[in-house]
C-alpha cells in the first residue's frame, strides 16, 4: 500500500508540475501577447500623432497660403480701386477746365479730325456755357487751314460728360473725354499702377 501511496502522491505531484508548468507558459504566452498588443498600441498611437502633426502643418501652410492669396487679391482690389479713381479724377479735371481752355483744345481737335461739313455736338452744360464760342472758333481755324468746311452747333445734346462728337453726315467722329481717357488708360494703366505701389 506503501508503494501504491508514493506512486499516487508522485501522480499528483507530477501532475501539480505539469500544471504550474501549464500555468507559468500560459502566463508568459499572456504576457508576451500583451506585450505585442502594447507595441502596436504605441506604434498605432505613434502614428495617429505623426499623421495628426503632418495634418495639422498641412492646414497650416494651407491657411497660410490662403491668408497670402487674400492679401494679394485686397492689395490687387486696391490697386485697381486707385487706377480706377484716378482715371476718374482726369475725367473730371478734363470736364471742369474753365470755358476757353476747352474751347482752345475742342477747336484744335476739330480742325485735325474734321474731313467735311460737320454738326458739333455737345452736353447739355458745355453747350450752353461754350458751345456758340466754339462754332466761331472752329470756322477761325478751318479758314486758316484753307479748310472749306461748314461747322454748326446739334440742336439736342449729347450723352456725353465732356468734350464733343463731330458728326459728318452718318459719321460720327467720338472726341468725349471719357473716350480720350478710355484710349490712354490703356497705355498709361501699368505706369499708374507702377507710381500706385511705389
Amino acid at each position: 500500500m506503501n508503494n501504491i501511496e508514493s506512486i499516487v502522491k508522485k501522480i499528483a505531484d507530477d501532475a501539480r508540475a505539469q500544471a504550474d508548468q501549464k500555468v507559468a507558459e500560459a502566463q508568459q504566452e499572456a504576457k508576451q501577447i500583451l506585450s505585442d498588443y502594447q507595441a502596436q498600441a504605441d506604434k498605432v498611437t505613434q502614428d495617429a500623432q505623426a499623421q495628426a502633426q503632418k495634418e495639422a502643418a498641412t492646414i497650416a501652410e494651407r491657411v497660410e497660403s490662403q491668408s497670402g492669396l487674400i492679401r494679394r487679391n485686397m492689395m490687387l482690389q486696391y490697386k485697381r480701386d486707385a487706377i480706377e479713381q484716378a482715371f476718374q479724377k482726369a475725367l473730371e479735371q478734363l470736364c471742369a477746365q474753365d470755358a476757353d481752355k476747352q474751347v482752345e483744345l475742342l477747336s484744335g481737335a476739330a480742325v485735325r479730325y474734321m474731313t467735311a461739313d460737320a454738326t458739333v455736338i455737345l452736353n447739355e452744360h458745355d453747350k450752353a456755357a461754350f458751345g456758340d464760342k466754339l462754332v466761331d472758333a472752329i470756322a477761325k481755324k478751318l479758314a486758316a487751314a484753307n479748310k472749306n468746311y461748314n461747322v454748326s452747333l446739334a440742336e439736342t445734346a449729347g450723352n456725353i460728360h465732356g468734350g464733343m462728337i463731330l458728326a459728318e453726315g452718318k459719321i460720327e467722329t467720338n472726341l468725349s473725354y471719357e473716350i480720350l481717357v478710355k484710349n490712354v488708360r490703356d497705355e498709361l494703366e501699368g505706369d499708374v499702377a507702377k507710381i500706385l505701389t511705389e
